[in-house]
Protein backbone atom coordinates (compact mmCIF):
# COMPACT_ATOMS: atom_id res chain seq x y z
CA UNK A 1 0.00 0.00 0.00
CA UNK A 2 2.39 2.81 -1.06
CA UNK A 3 -0.40 5.38 -0.92
CA UNK A 4 -3.59 6.03 1.04
CA UNK A 5 -5.80 8.25 0.21
CA UNK A 6 -9.24 9.13 2.07
CA UNK A 7 -11.55 11.72 0.89
CA UNK A 8 -14.91 12.89 3.09
CA UNK A 9 -17.12 14.54 0.37
CA UNK A 10 -19.87 14.95 3.10
CA UNK A 11 -19.57 18.63 4.73
CA UNK A 12 -21.91 21.25 6.52
CA UNK A 13 -21.05 24.40 5.11
CA UNK A 14 -21.88 27.74 7.55
CA UNK A 15 -22.62 31.05 6.03
CA UNK A 16 -19.92 33.76 7.98
CA UNK A 17 -19.12 37.04 7.38
CA UNK A 18 -15.70 38.15 7.30
CA UNK A 19 -14.99 41.17 9.83
CA UNK A 20 -11.18 41.87 9.64
CA UNK A 21 -10.48 44.63 7.78
CA UNK A 22 -12.09 47.97 8.69
CA UNK A 23 -13.90 49.78 5.29
CA UNK A 24 -17.06 51.12 5.00
CA UNK A 25 -17.84 47.82 2.93
CA UNK A 26 -16.99 44.75 4.54
CA UNK A 27 -16.22 42.06 2.28
CA UNK A 28 -17.68 38.48 2.51
CA UNK A 29 -15.41 36.03 3.29
CA UNK A 30 -17.37 33.01 3.79
CA UNK A 31 -15.20 29.88 5.30
CA UNK A 32 -13.19 27.57 3.25
CA UNK A 33 -13.53 24.22 3.96
CA UNK A 34 -10.42 21.91 3.91
CA UNK A 35 -11.35 18.48 3.06
CA UNK A 36 -9.05 15.45 3.05
CA UNK A 37 -8.83 11.93 5.00
CA UNK A 38 -12.47 11.55 7.27
CA UNK A 39 -11.81 14.87 8.53
CA UNK A 40 -12.29 18.65 7.68
CA UNK A 41 -10.62 21.89 8.74
CA UNK A 42 -12.61 24.99 8.74
CA UNK A 43 -10.52 28.43 8.01
CA UNK A 44 -12.76 30.77 9.00
CA UNK A 45 -11.48 34.28 8.05
CA UNK A 46 -13.83 36.09 10.51
CA UNK A 47 -12.06 34.28 13.37
CA UNK A 48 -8.81 34.75 12.00
CA UNK A 49 -8.76 37.57 9.91
CA UNK A 50 -4.80 37.81 9.33
CA UNK A 51 -5.50 35.17 6.73
CA UNK A 52 -6.11 37.61 4.89
CA UNK A 53 -3.84 40.10 3.00
CA UNK A 54 -3.85 42.40 -0.12
CA UNK A 55 -2.04 40.79 -3.24
CA UNK A 56 -0.86 43.06 -5.99
CA UNK A 57 -1.42 42.10 -9.60
CA UNK A 58 0.40 43.67 -12.40
CA UNK A 59 -0.70 44.47 -16.17
CA UNK A 60 0.52 45.67 -18.94
CA UNK A 61 -0.91 48.18 -20.73
CA UNK A 62 -0.56 48.35 -24.43
CA UNK A 63 -3.06 50.16 -26.81
CA UNK A 64 -5.27 50.71 -23.98
CA UNK A 65 -4.90 46.70 -23.91
CA UNK A 66 -4.24 45.35 -20.03
CA UNK A 67 -2.09 42.12 -20.00
CA UNK A 68 -1.38 40.71 -16.61
CA UNK A 69 2.19 39.89 -15.95
CA UNK A 70 3.25 37.24 -13.65
CA UNK A 71 6.81 38.80 -11.89
CA UNK A 72 9.55 36.53 -10.67
CA UNK A 73 10.36 37.51 -7.17
CA UNK A 74 13.71 38.81 -8.27
CA UNK A 75 12.31 40.75 -11.33
CA UNK A 76 12.21 44.51 -10.73
CA UNK A 77 8.63 45.94 -11.12
CA UNK A 78 10.15 49.43 -12.47
CA UNK A 79 10.68 50.06 -16.01
CA UNK A 80 10.27 53.18 -17.61
CA UNK A 81 9.81 51.86 -21.18
CA UNK A 82 6.97 50.21 -20.51
CA UNK A 83 3.36 51.19 -18.70
CA UNK A 84 2.52 48.52 -15.51
CA UNK A 85 -0.40 49.07 -13.90
CA UNK A 86 -1.09 47.62 -9.70
CA UNK A 87 -3.72 46.86 -8.46
CA UNK A 88 -5.09 45.04 -5.40
CA UNK A 89 -6.97 42.24 -3.65
CA UNK A 90 -8.01 39.76 -1.29
CA UNK A 91 -6.03 37.05 -1.42
CA UNK A 92 -4.27 34.49 1.23
CA UNK A 93 -1.65 35.02 3.23
CA UNK A 94 1.26 32.53 2.59
CA UNK A 95 2.65 33.53 5.89
CA UNK A 96 -0.40 32.80 7.88
CA UNK A 97 -1.52 30.30 6.13
CA UNK A 98 1.67 28.40 6.78
CA UNK A 99 1.29 28.61 10.41
CA UNK A 100 -2.01 26.96 10.00
CA UNK A 101 -0.43 24.27 7.90
CA UNK A 102 1.98 23.76 10.56
CA UNK A 103 -0.20 23.36 13.51
CA UNK A 104 -2.79 21.54 11.93
CA UNK A 105 -2.17 19.95 9.17
CA UNK A 106 1.69 19.16 8.51
CA UNK A 107 1.83 16.11 11.12
CA UNK A 108 5.00 14.32 11.02
CA UNK A 109 4.36 10.41 11.63
CA UNK A 110 7.84 9.80 11.55
CA UNK A 111 8.14 11.46 15.32
CA UNK A 112 7.18 8.43 17.06
CA UNK A 113 9.28 5.42 16.20
CA UNK A 114 7.73 2.21 17.03
CA UNK A 115 9.58 -0.84 18.05
CA UNK A 116 8.02 -4.59 17.99
CA UNK A 117 9.68 -7.09 20.13
CA UNK A 118 9.05 -10.62 21.67
CA UNK A 119 10.22 -11.73 25.67
CA UNK A 120 11.06 -14.60 26.54
CA UNK A 121 7.80 -16.37 27.04
CA UNK A 122 7.34 -15.28 23.22
CA UNK A 123 4.75 -12.52 23.92
CA UNK A 124 4.71 -9.55 21.92
CA UNK A 125 5.52 -6.04 23.00
CA UNK A 126 4.75 -3.06 21.61
CA UNK A 127 6.40 0.01 22.16
CA UNK A 128 6.39 4.13 21.19
CA UNK A 129 2.97 5.43 20.08
CA UNK A 130 2.31 4.64 16.48
CA UNK A 131 0.63 7.70 15.04
CA UNK A 132 -0.34 8.87 10.82
CA UNK A 133 0.23 11.42 9.40
CA UNK A 134 -0.07 13.61 6.18
CA UNK A 135 2.28 14.24 2.89
CA UNK A 136 1.34 17.82 2.01
CA UNK A 137 3.23 19.86 -0.89
CA UNK A 138 3.12 23.45 0.71
CA UNK A 139 3.24 25.45 -2.64
CA UNK A 140 0.64 23.21 -4.06
CA UNK A 141 -1.31 23.27 -0.96
CA UNK A 142 -1.32 26.80 -1.04
CA UNK A 143 -2.42 27.71 -4.43
CA UNK A 144 -5.75 25.20 -4.33
CA UNK A 145 -6.71 27.47 -0.98
CA UNK A 146 -5.95 30.37 -2.53
CA UNK A 147 -7.64 30.04 -6.29
CA UNK A 148 -10.70 28.90 -4.09
CA UNK A 149 -10.78 31.74 -2.31
CA UNK A 150 -10.06 34.04 -5.11
CA UNK A 151 -12.95 31.90 -6.96
CA UNK A 152 -15.81 31.94 -3.73
CA UNK A 153 -15.38 28.23 -3.71
CA UNK A 154 -16.45 26.77 -0.14
CA UNK A 155 -14.72 23.63 0.06
CA UNK A 156 -11.53 22.47 -1.57
CA UNK A 157 -10.00 18.81 -1.52
CA UNK A 158 -6.36 18.55 -0.35
CA UNK A 159 -4.40 15.78 -2.61
CA UNK A 160 -2.52 14.30 0.71
CA UNK A 161 -0.90 10.88 1.14
CA UNK A 162 -1.21 9.49 3.97
CA UNK A 163 1.92 7.83 6.51
CA UNK A 164 2.52 6.52 9.05
CA UNK A 165 5.28 5.77 11.98
CA UNK A 166 8.50 4.30 11.41
CA UNK A 167 8.48 0.47 12.46
CA UNK A 168 11.19 -1.29 13.96
CA UNK A 169 10.98 -4.96 14.39
CA UNK A 170 13.54 -6.33 16.32
CA UNK A 171 11.99 -10.24 16.06
CA UNK A 172 13.25 -12.42 13.16
CA UNK A 173 9.97 -14.76 12.69
CA UNK A 174 7.72 -11.41 12.71
CA UNK A 175 10.15 -10.00 9.93
CA UNK A 176 10.14 -13.59 7.51
CA UNK A 177 6.14 -13.32 8.19
CA UNK A 178 6.31 -10.04 6.67
CA UNK A 179 5.73 -7.34 9.34
CA UNK A 180 7.69 -4.70 8.81
CA UNK A 181 5.70 -1.92 8.70
CA UNK A 182 1.85 0.09 9.33
CA UNK A 183 -0.53 -0.29 6.45
CA UNK A 184 -4.10 1.26 8.23
CA UNK A 185 -5.08 2.56 11.06
CA UNK A 186 -8.84 2.55 12.33
CA UNK A 187 -9.70 4.53 14.94
CA UNK A 188 -13.09 5.74 17.25
CA UNK A 189 -14.08 7.81 20.12
CA UNK A 190 -16.13 6.31 23.09
CA UNK A 191 -16.48 9.60 24.99
CA UNK A 192 -19.58 9.39 27.47
CA UNK A 193 -19.55 5.72 27.74
CA UNK A 194 -20.10 5.00 31.37
CA UNK A 195 -17.59 2.87 33.27
CA UNK A 196 -18.90 -0.45 32.34
CA UNK A 197 -19.00 -0.10 28.86
CA UNK A 198 -15.23 1.63 29.00
CA UNK A 199 -14.68 -1.62 30.90
CA UNK A 200 -15.94 -4.10 28.30
CA UNK A 201 -14.12 -2.01 25.64
CA UNK A 202 -10.74 -2.27 27.07
CA UNK A 203 -11.73 -6.39 28.03
CA UNK A 204 -12.33 -6.73 24.52
CA UNK A 205 -9.38 -4.83 23.19
CA UNK A 206 -7.02 -6.48 24.91
CA UNK A 207 -7.50 -9.76 23.54
CA UNK A 208 -6.86 -8.66 19.79
CA UNK A 209 -3.26 -7.15 20.78
CA UNK A 210 -0.79 -9.37 19.32
CA UNK A 211 -2.90 -11.66 17.45
CA UNK A 212 -1.94 -12.42 14.04
CA UNK A 213 -3.45 -13.16 10.89
CA UNK A 214 -1.86 -15.04 8.03
CA UNK A 215 -1.38 -13.98 4.69
CA UNK A 216 -4.78 -15.13 2.27
CA UNK A 217 -7.03 -15.74 6.13
CA UNK A 218 -10.05 -14.72 7.31
CA UNK A 219 -9.37 -12.56 10.42
CA UNK A 220 -12.96 -13.59 12.60
CA UNK A 221 -14.17 -11.15 15.03
CA UNK A 222 -16.13 -13.31 16.93
CA UNK A 223 -13.39 -16.91 16.75
CA UNK A 224 -11.50 -14.19 18.91
CA UNK A 225 -13.66 -12.97 21.46
CA UNK A 226 -15.34 -16.18 22.47
CA UNK A 227 -17.35 -15.15 24.93
CA UNK A 228 -18.52 -12.36 26.91
CA UNK A 229 -18.49 -13.97 30.66
CA UNK A 230 -17.99 -12.40 33.57
CA UNK A 231 -15.30 -14.58 34.26
CA UNK A 232 -13.41 -13.21 31.51
CA UNK A 233 -13.75 -9.23 32.82
CA UNK A 234 -16.72 -8.32 31.04
CA UNK A 235 -19.92 -6.34 32.66
CA UNK A 236 -23.46 -5.75 32.26
CA UNK A 237 -24.12 -2.82 30.22
CA UNK A 238 -26.78 -2.23 27.27
CA UNK A 239 -26.89 -3.79 24.01
CA UNK A 240 -29.35 -3.78 20.80
CA UNK A 241 -31.42 -7.09 21.24
CA UNK A 242 -33.96 -7.38 18.71
CA UNK A 243 -36.14 -4.16 19.17
CA UNK A 244 -34.91 -3.33 23.02
CA UNK A 245 -32.20 -2.06 24.09
CA UNK A 246 -31.23 -4.04 27.63
CA UNK A 247 -28.62 -4.67 29.55
CA UNK A 248 -26.42 -8.16 29.09
CA UNK A 249 -22.60 -8.77 29.44
CA UNK A 250 -20.25 -7.48 26.94
CA UNK A 251 -21.96 -4.11 26.27
CA UNK A 252 -19.90 -1.55 24.58
CA UNK A 253 -17.62 -4.50 22.48
CA UNK A 254 -19.17 -3.45 18.96
CA UNK A 255 -16.90 -0.14 20.04
CA UNK A 256 -14.09 -2.45 19.64
CA UNK A 257 -15.49 -4.19 16.09
CA UNK A 258 -16.15 -0.98 14.76
CA UNK A 259 -12.47 -0.28 15.32
CA UNK A 260 -11.54 -3.05 13.71
CA UNK A 261 -12.94 -2.68 10.82
CA UNK A 262 -12.38 0.72 9.95
CA UNK A 263 -8.49 0.34 9.98
CA UNK A 264 -9.58 -2.91 7.32
CA UNK A 265 -11.93 -0.45 5.46
CA UNK A 266 -9.49 2.48 5.50
CA UNK A 267 -6.33 -0.09 4.10
CA UNK A 268 -8.35 -1.02 1.23
CA UNK A 269 -8.58 -4.83 2.51
CA UNK A 270 -11.37 -7.23 1.56
CA UNK A 271 -14.66 -6.95 3.74
CA UNK A 272 -16.34 -10.10 3.59
CA UNK A 273 -18.72 -9.72 6.50
CA UNK A 274 -20.27 -6.61 7.94
CA UNK A 275 -23.81 -5.22 9.05
CA UNK A 276 -24.53 -2.04 10.53
CA UNK A 277 -26.20 -1.35 14.12
CA UNK A 278 -30.29 -1.31 13.95
CA UNK A 279 -30.26 2.20 14.93
CA UNK A 280 -27.50 4.80 14.52
CA UNK A 281 -25.06 4.95 17.54
CA UNK A 282 -23.69 8.46 18.29
CA UNK A 283 -20.40 6.39 19.97
CA UNK A 284 -20.17 5.49 15.87
CA UNK A 285 -19.79 8.59 14.17
CA UNK A 286 -19.31 9.37 11.27
CA UNK A 287 -22.29 7.32 10.52
CA UNK A 288 -22.02 4.43 7.84
CA UNK A 289 -18.52 3.14 9.40
CA UNK A 290 -19.83 0.81 12.61
CA UNK A 291 -19.59 -2.90 12.54
CA UNK A 292 -21.60 -5.03 14.87
CA UNK A 293 -20.94 -7.99 16.38
CA UNK A 294 -23.26 -10.64 18.48
CA UNK A 295 -21.79 -14.44 19.43
CA UNK A 296 -23.65 -16.77 17.55
CA UNK A 297 -25.52 -14.14 15.05
CA UNK A 298 -23.85 -11.46 13.97
CA UNK A 299 -19.29 -11.42 12.88
CA UNK A 300 -17.12 -8.58 11.25
CA UNK A 301 -14.67 -10.32 8.98
CA UNK A 302 -12.13 -9.46 6.82
CA UNK A 303 -9.53 -11.29 4.18
CA UNK A 304 -5.79 -10.64 4.84
CA UNK A 305 -5.43 -10.31 0.56
CA UNK A 306 -1.96 -8.19 1.21
CA UNK A 307 1.65 -9.98 0.17
CA UNK A 308 2.39 -10.88 4.35
CA UNK A 309 0.73 -11.67 7.47
CA UNK A 310 -1.02 -8.83 9.65
CA UNK A 311 0.23 -7.93 13.24
CA UNK A 312 -2.58 -5.86 15.21
CA UNK A 313 -2.27 -3.82 17.51
CA UNK A 314 -4.65 -2.19 19.96
CA UNK A 315 -4.25 1.04 22.15
CA UNK A 316 -7.03 2.14 24.09
CA UNK A 317 -7.12 5.64 25.71
CA UNK A 318 -9.30 6.43 28.08
CA UNK A 319 -7.94 9.80 29.30
CA UNK A 320 -9.04 11.34 25.32
CA UNK A 321 -12.00 8.12 24.86
CA UNK A 322 -10.22 7.04 21.87
CA UNK A 323 -9.33 3.29 20.66
CA UNK A 324 -7.08 2.34 17.75
CA UNK A 325 -6.88 -0.91 16.06
CA UNK A 326 -2.96 -1.08 14.02
CA UNK A 327 -2.28 -3.47 11.55
CA UNK A 328 1.00 -4.12 10.58
CA UNK A 329 2.46 -5.62 7.52
CA UNK A 330 3.63 -5.19 3.81
CA UNK A 331 2.50 -2.54 1.93
CA UNK A 332 1.86 -3.82 -1.79
CA UNK A 333 0.46 -0.95 -4.84
CA UNK A 334 -2.59 -0.56 -3.60
CA UNK A 335 -4.50 3.17 -3.29
CA UNK A 336 -7.38 3.71 -2.04
CA UNK A 337 -9.87 6.23 -2.15
CA UNK A 338 -13.19 6.19 0.02
CA UNK A 339 -16.24 9.08 -0.35
CA UNK A 340 -19.03 9.24 2.14
CA UNK A 341 -21.09 9.39 3.87
CA UNK A 342 -24.12 10.33 1.78
CA UNK A 343 -26.72 10.23 3.85
CA UNK A 344 -30.63 10.37 2.80
CA UNK A 345 -34.17 9.17 3.56
CA UNK A 346 -34.41 11.02 7.11
CA UNK A 347 -37.30 9.52 9.55
CA UNK A 348 -38.29 11.05 12.69
CA UNK A 349 -38.42 8.65 15.75
CA UNK A 350 -41.42 7.39 16.86
CA UNK A 351 -43.06 8.44 19.99
CA UNK A 352 -41.46 7.37 23.37
CA UNK A 353 -42.13 3.50 24.55
CA UNK A 354 -42.95 4.25 28.33
CA UNK A 355 -42.83 0.74 30.69
CA UNK A 356 -44.04 0.13 33.88
CA UNK A 357 -42.31 -1.50 36.59
CA UNK A 358 -42.40 -2.09 40.50
CA UNK A 359 -38.70 -2.13 40.38
CA UNK A 360 -38.01 1.94 40.90
CA UNK A 361 -39.25 4.39 43.20
CA UNK A 362 -43.29 4.97 42.02
CA UNK A 363 -43.43 7.87 40.11
CA UNK A 364 -39.83 7.93 38.97
CA UNK A 365 -38.67 8.15 35.29
CA UNK A 366 -35.65 6.33 34.08
CA UNK A 367 -34.44 6.76 30.70
CA UNK A 368 -33.53 2.89 29.10
CA UNK A 369 -32.55 4.23 25.65
CA UNK A 370 -32.57 7.36 23.68
CA UNK A 371 -34.75 8.35 20.49
CA UNK A 372 -32.88 7.87 17.43
CA UNK A 373 -33.63 9.01 13.92
CA UNK A 374 -33.77 6.85 11.14
CA UNK A 375 -31.73 7.41 7.67
CA UNK A 376 -29.79 5.22 5.33
CA UNK A 377 -25.73 6.57 4.84
CA UNK A 378 -23.27 5.34 1.99
CA UNK A 379 -20.37 5.10 1.49
CA UNK A 380 -18.02 4.43 -1.61
CA UNK A 381 -14.46 2.93 -1.19
CA UNK A 382 -12.01 1.96 -4.78
CA UNK A 383 -9.14 0.55 -4.52
CA UNK A 384 -6.72 0.41 -7.03
CA UNK A 385 -4.08 -2.28 -7.01
CA UNK A 386 -1.91 -4.04 -9.86
CA UNK A 387 -4.02 -1.93 -12.62
CA UNK A 388 -7.14 -2.71 -11.31
CA UNK A 389 -10.02 -1.00 -9.53
CA UNK A 390 -12.64 -2.34 -7.56
CA UNK A 391 -15.18 -0.40 -5.96
CA UNK A 392 -16.93 -1.59 -2.89
CA UNK A 393 -20.30 -0.11 -1.70
CA UNK A 394 -20.86 0.36 2.14
CA UNK A 395 -24.42 0.34 3.02
CA UNK A 396 -26.49 1.22 6.12
CA UNK A 397 -29.98 1.13 6.89
CA UNK A 398 -30.62 3.04 10.40
CA UNK A 399 -34.06 2.46 11.68
CA UNK A 400 -35.87 5.72 13.69
CA UNK A 401 -36.04 4.15 17.01
CA UNK A 402 -38.02 5.56 19.90
CA UNK A 403 -37.00 6.19 23.43
CA UNK A 404 -37.48 3.64 25.73
CA UNK A 405 -38.46 5.00 29.46
CA UNK A 406 -39.08 2.91 32.98
CA UNK A 407 -41.97 4.55 35.08
CA UNK A 408 -42.18 3.73 38.79
CA UNK A 409 -45.84 2.21 39.46
CA UNK A 410 -47.49 0.65 42.46
CA UNK A 411 -47.18 -3.79 42.50
CA UNK A 412 -50.66 -3.57 42.79
CA UNK A 413 -50.99 -1.54 39.61
CA UNK A 414 -48.94 -4.32 37.63
CA UNK A 415 -51.11 -6.91 38.93
CA UNK A 416 -54.28 -5.06 37.88
CA UNK A 417 -52.74 -5.27 34.33
CA UNK A 418 -51.90 -8.66 34.51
Amino acid sequence: MKKIKRFLLSFLLIPFFFAGFASAQKPDHKPLNLVFDDQIYKLNFEVNPNLITKIPRYFLVIGGKEIELDFGKNISRKNDLLEIKTTFEDGISPEYLKKFFDEFLSVKSDQNTVIISRDEDGKINFAGNPVSGYDIDFDEFYFLVNEAFKKGVRYVRIPAKKSFSKVIVKDDELKKRGIKEIITIGESNFAGSSWARMRNIQVAANLYNGQIVKKGQIFSFNDILQDVSEERGFTQELVIKGNKTEKEYGGGVCQVSTTAFRAAFFGGLEIVRRRSHSYAVPYYKPYGLDATIYLDVQDFKFRNDTDGDILIQTIVDKENSTIKFIYYGTMDDREVEIEGPFISGYKKAPAPIIEKTDQIPVGERYMVSYAHNGFFARWRRKVKKDGETEEYILDSNYRPWPARILEGVPAEELEKQR
